[in-house]
């Protein structure tokens, strides 16, 4: 009996302190936060390396630009307007970027996703997204060019390329 009355004068105010823990108000405002991930990009593996800080609000949507650097088989400058309520939960908006590889090229298109914490300043997303893009100078024809005739220039690819990524963030 006396070994029962141990353990709950231990339990009992350990439990208190875990309620009042769980129902304690957290912290959901924007902050700024690096975010890591990999994923695919068509079918092309990529790593993600980007930064974001809120800006604003517009209506009841905290608005936060994030901009960073996709490295795969081409390196893309990229920039997203995130749109969110939280810094957790679903959050998306208009996405861009520049190709700064080979001759060049662009992407347009959007991206959501969901993000949540494992801890205060450390968290995970996963995010899809649909974007149009465009790789300058990539195809080129295998047909013999006949004496004395200009090769053919290499054309752009062109194609919708959808994107699937998992990472973590850091919230500063």
């Amino acid at each position: 009996m006396s070994l029962l009355k141990a353990t709950l004068a231990t339990l009992l105010p350990l439990t208190g302190s875990l309620a009042a823990a769980q129902t304690a108000p957290t912290d959901t405002r924007e902050r700024p936060a690096v975010w890591t991930g990999l994923g695919l990009e068509t079918i092309l593996p990529v790593v993600q390396v980007s930064v974001s800080a809120p800006v604003g609000q517009a209506g009841g949507l905290t608005i936060v630009p994030r901009v960073g650097v996709d490295a795969g088989v081409i390196t893309i400058l990229s920039a997203d307007l995130l749109l969110s309520r939280a810094d957790t939960g679903w959050y998306g908006g208009p996405s861009a970027g520049l190709i700064v590889t080979g001759d060049g090229g662009w992407r347009a298109g959007a991206v959501a996703g969901y993000r949540s914490r494992t801890r205060p300043d450390l968290g995970f997303f996963v995010e899809g997204g649909v974007r149009y893009t465009v790789v300058r100078g990539v195809l080129t024809s295998h047909e013999p060019v006949p004496a004395g005739q200009p090769a053919r220039p290499a054309e752009d690819l062109a194609l919708p390329s959808p994107t699937l990524r998992l990472g973590l963030t850091y919230r500063f």
